[in-house]
C-alpha cells in the first residue's frame, strides 16, 4: 500500500518537500491556509515594474540547481548583472565598496589601517568560540570591532533584519562556526576549504546571486503546479493527533470533513514558528511555549522608483546596507532595476527600501505615509535622489524573520527530542537548519530523504 504524508504549510520548504516525496513514488497531501502557495515569497507586475515583496534572489547552489533543472526553468534563470557586483555601505555618510577579495582589503577606505592589520592576523587569533556566542562577539574576537561594526552589523541587517549582538553565531551561520572549529581561522577555511563540484545543472561562469524573468515567485508558482492533485489551499490546520487512529497514524484536524478522515504515516510541519506552536500544542507544550517565543521582527517594504536623472549618484552595483553605528532610520536598500533585467522602464531608478527589523522596530508603527517620507528624505541624502518618486508602493510584514538568537540551541534540541518522541512527525522550515531560499531547498531535500528511509523501515 502506497504510503501518505501531510505537509502542512505551502512556503518553499514545504513545497519542495512535498515535490521530492512525490517524486519518490510518496501519496503526498500538501494543506496550504492561504490561498496562493508560496509563503514569504511574492512577486507582483504593477505595470512596467516587477516588485520583490520577499526574497529578491537566491545564490547558486547545487540542490537549487537541480531542482530548477527538474521543473524546466533553467531557461528561466536570469543572473545577477555584472555591474552589480558592488555591495556599498555607508560610513560616515558616504557609500563606499565592501571588499569582495582579500586583495581588495589593502586599497579599501572601508577600514582603517588598525582594522586592516586585525583582518590580516586573523589565521593566528588562537581563540575559539564559546557554547553561546553572539555573532558580534565572534566577529569581534576573530577580525575586530571596527569589522564587525560596518561589516558584520549591516550584512546581519540585511540577512535577518536582527541584531548581531543577540544573534548565535552557530545557529545563525553554522558554516562559519564550522570553519573556525576546522581549520582554526576563517581566512584560512576560505582558502583551504574543500569547496562543492557544481552540479552539471549549474551554468559555467554564472554569477552567484540569481533570480527569475519573472522573479523570485516563478520557483514556487512551478512547484505548487507540479502538485495541483495533492495540493489543498484555503485549508488551516489546527492541531495534530492520533484520534481513533489505526496502527498510530497521524491525523490533522481542519475545517475540512474529509480530510479530517484521513490518516498518514508520516507529517511534515513546513508553517512559521508561531503556527507550528499550535500545531504541536497538545504533543508537547514546552516546545510548543518555546516556538511562540521566537522573535521575528516587524519590516516594511517601501518600492520606489525616479527617473534616472533625478538619482544623481551613480548606481554601479547591488545596492547599500547602513551599519548601525551610523544611527540612520533605514537599514539600506537594494538597487532592484540595476540587479536584474527589465524590473522597471528603461528610464527609471526602482529602489527596494527596508525599515524597521530589529534594530528600528519601532518604526513600523508609522503610517503609511510617514514611511514614505522616511525613504525619501534617506535615499536623498544617501544617493543625492531629487523630487518625488513617480511610483511607491509599501508592503509590511509584522513578523518578518526568524531571529536565532542566543540560547537557540534549546530550541533546536527540543524539535531534535520531539521528533524522537513522535515518531512520524519531521520539522521543515526556514526557523529550523537556515533561513535563506537555499537553506530551505536544501534542508527540504534532506527531509523528504529522511522520510522514506523512515517509511521503509
Amino acid at each position: 500500500m502506497m504510503k501518505k504524508v501531510c505537509v502542512i504549510g505551502g512556503g518553499i520548504s514545504g513545497l519542495c518537500v512535498a515535490y521530492w516525496l512525490k517524486k519518490k513514488g510518496v501519496d503526498v497531501l500538501l494543506v496550504e491556509r492561504n490561498a496562493v502557495c508560496g509563503g514569504n515569497i511574492q512577486t507582483e507586475r504593477d505595470g512596467d515594474y516587477l516588485i520583490e515583496w520577499g526574497p529578491n534572489s537566491t545564490l547558486v547552489s547545487n540542490h537549487l540547481f537541480e531542482l530548477i533543472a527538474e521543473l524546466g526553468l533553467l531557461e528561466a534563470v536570469a543572473p545577477a548583472n555584472r555591474s552589480a557586483k558592488k555591495r556599498y555601505i555607508l560610513k560616515d555618510g558616504k557609500l563606499r565598496p565592501l571588499p569582495l577579495k582579500i586583495a581588495q582589503i589593502i586599497w579599501t577606505d572601508v577600514f582603517s589601517t588598525k582594522a586592516k592589520l586585525s583582518i590580516l592576523r586573523e589565521p593566528f587569533v588562537k581563540s575559539k568560540s564559546t557554547e553561546n556566542e553572539s555573532v558580534a562577539e565572534f566577529f569581534r574576537r576573530r577580525l575586530g570591532a571596527e569589522v564587525a561594526d560596518y561589516a558584520v552589523d549591516p550584512f546581519v541587517s540585511g540577512i535577518f533584519a536582527g541584531n548581531p549582538e543577540k544573534l548565535r553565531v552557530e545557529s545563525a551561520f553554522p558554516s562559519v562556526f564550522q570553519m573556525e572549529k576546522d581549520y582554526g581561522s576563517i581566512l584560512k577555511a576560505s582558502a583551504l576549504g574543500k569547496k562543492e563540484k557544481p552540479s552539471r545543472f549549474v551554468p559555467k561562469g554564472i554569477s552567484r546571486t540569481v533570480s527569475f524573468e519573472n522573479g523570485m515567485q516563478t520557483l514556487t508558482d512551478k512547484l505548487a503546479e507540479n502538485l495541483l492533485d495533492e495540493l489543498k489551499t484555503g485549508k488551516e490546520v489546527l492541531e495534530i493527533g492520533k484520534w481513533k487512529t489505526d496502527n498510530g497514524k497521524w491525523k490533522i484536524k481542519t475545517d475540512d470533513e474529509k480530510i479530517n478522515a484521513r490518516s498518514f504515516d508520516a507529517v511534515v510541519i513546513a508553517t512559521p514558528s508561531f503556527v507550528a506552536a499550535n500545531l504541536i500544542e497538545n504533543l508537547d507544550g514546552e516546545l510548543s511555549e518555546k516556538l511562540k517565543e521566537i522573535y521575528h521582527p516587524p519590516l516594511a517594504v517601501i518600492v520606489s522608483a525616479y527617473g534616472r536623472e533625478n538619482v544623481k549618484k551613480d548606481l554601479d552595483g547591488f545596492g547599500f546596507l547602513i551599519p548601525k553605528v551610523e544611527r540612520r532610520t533605514i537599514l539600506g536598500s537594494l538597487w532592484s532595476s540595476v540587479i536584474f533585467e527589465n524590473r522597471a522602464p528603461k528610464d527609471t531608478h526602482l529602489l527596494t527600501t527596508y525599515i524597521g527589523g530589529a534594530r528600528n522596530a519601532e518604526l513600523f508603527d508609522k503610517t503609511d505615509a510617514e514611511l514614505f517620507e522616511i525613504a525619501r528624505e534617506e535615499l536623498g541624502d544617501i544617493l543625492r535622489v531629487q523630487g518625488e518618486p513617480i511610483f511607491q508602493r509599501i508592503r509590511r510584514w509584522e513578523k518578518a524573520i526568524p531571529q536565532y538568537n542566543l540560547g537557540y540551541e534549546k530550541i533546536e534540541n527540543g524539535i531534535k527530542q520531539f521528533e524522537r518522541n513522535n515518531q512520524g512527525i519531521f520539522f521543515c522550515s526556514n526557523f529550523y537548519r537556515g533561513i535563506s531560499v537555499g537553506d530551505c531547498v536544501k534542508n527540504s531535500c534532506e527531509t523528504a530523504n529522511e522520510i522514506e528511509k523512515f517509511l521503509g523501515e
